[in-house]
């Protein structure tokens, strides 16, 4: 191995096992990218978002207010309030 050689996977621990770079992962429910970015995150949360929206426009006109506040901080709000602090 030269000194300008890029290692992808690394050995190490027990049995030799590799460990390879990835551009994303997911801890507790959020995408992190290497390079920081909410892009991958986003893409991922706009499916969850869209189903809710659409649950909350069928169910409107048999539902009351209130009934649909609930259901809109129990689903959509915490879906897009989830990980803020990061």
């Amino acid at each position: 191995m030269t000194k300008n050689t890029f290692v992808n996977e690394i050995s190490f621990g027990f049995n030799n096992t590799f460990i390879s770079n990835t551009s994303n992962t997911k801890f507790l429910g959020l995408v992190f990218t290497n390079s920081l970015s909410w892009k991958d995150h986003i893409t991922q949360l706009i499916p969850k978002l869209s189903k809710a929206c659409y649950v909350l426009r069928c169910i409107r006109p048999f539902m009351s207010q209130d009934a649909l506040k609930s259901i809109y901080y129990s689903y959509f709000h915490s879906l897009i309030t989830y990980g803020i602090i990061f």
